[in-house]
């Protein structure tokens, strides 16, 4: 996959450039004896909602390429504005679907079972690229209805109960949660250098002059929090690197309270913790608010 900025590129250069490195893909696939159906290769253009489709001409194997909307890539829907709405329309049927599952089976298994067949067929979609698809939170309306309406189905609820005792009851976590969840792990490991050497630097440590350490210290900004970027636009401030170092360290400063005792041990414990002890730490945390 190939990434070109649209602010350049109406530059012939770059566009004939690119043909060069498809004319080379195709004839080391041709020497390797692998196949590819130019026919079915797809081209799609990323660009603002303002910004006109460009004119370009590119071609594999003598067939032009013509620019798409929407691309399916490893189990997620890209469009070209990447707003995810088709991707969450079509979630949201696949859930639909599993609530009808729900809503059949929970007469004739136990509830142990219908948890199970919400994990295989339910959670399994939400958790999927939810970093990517779900950070923002104004387009999973029909998603969170979805989740409480599985949740109701399960505990054989009225479809107007009130879902957090629901959630607390069952130990499950909301959406916003589980997208949570998948951030601070994501920067957890991150920090540890478990990620892709490309996000070694990705998260900047915030520079906290020395106090004493007290409880008062951790209500605000205790130690091994993040520098949180600076942004001048809502598409940085809606960034994954944002929003990974705004809720990691919201999570340290709440988990610090309720930990005193280990922040006092070590001000990195959050950090140096087993990733495993973080994911109950952090799941345990969201399931006692709710």
């Amino acid at each position: 996959m190939q990434t070109i900025p649209t602010y350049s590129i109406r530059n012939r250069n770059i566009v004939r450039n690119l043909n060069k490195d498809l004319r080379c893909l195709h004839h080391w696939l041709l020497a390797n004896k692998i196949s590819l159906n130019s026919t079915k290769t797809e081209l799609i253009i990323f660009r603002k909602k303002n910004t006109k489709l460009p004119h370009l001409d590119i071609r594999l194997d003598g067939n032009k390429l013509i620019p798409v909307h929407s691309i399916k890539y490893v189990g997620i829907t890209f469009d070209e504005h990447l707003t995810f709405t088709e991707h969450i329309e079509l979630l949201n049927a696949k859930l639909k679907r599993t609530n009808n599952l729900l809503a059949i089976s929970r007469h004739y298994v136990s509830t142990e079972l219908l948890i199970q067949i919400y994990y295989g067929q339910f959670y399994s979609n939400l958790n999927y690229g939810c970093q990517i698809w779900g950070q923002d939170q104004n387009q999973l309306e029909k998603t969170n209805v979805l989740q409480k309406k599985a949740i109701r189905l399960i505990t054989f609820s009225h479809y107007l109960e009130h879902s957090s005792p629901l959630f607390k009851q069952l130990n499950l976590l909301k959406l916003k949660d589980i997208i949570t969840m998948n951030n601070v792990i994501f920067t957890h490991n991150t920090l540890n250098n478990k990620s892709p050497l490309i996000f070694k630097d990705y998260f900047k440590p915030k520079t906290i002059n020395h106090r004493p350490m007290t409880l008062n210290l951790i209500y605000s900004i205790p130690k091994g929090s993040l520098e949180v970027p600076t942004t001048n636009t809502n598409f940085g401030a809606k960034s994954i690197r944002n929003i990974c170092t705004t809720q990691w360290n919201d999570i340290l400063r709440l988990l610090s309270i309720e930990n005193y005792s280990e922040y006092c041990k070590c001000e990195y414990w959050l950090q140096h913790s087993k990733l495993n002890s973080f994911k109950n730490m952090v799941k345990d945390h969201f399931i006692k608010n709710y």
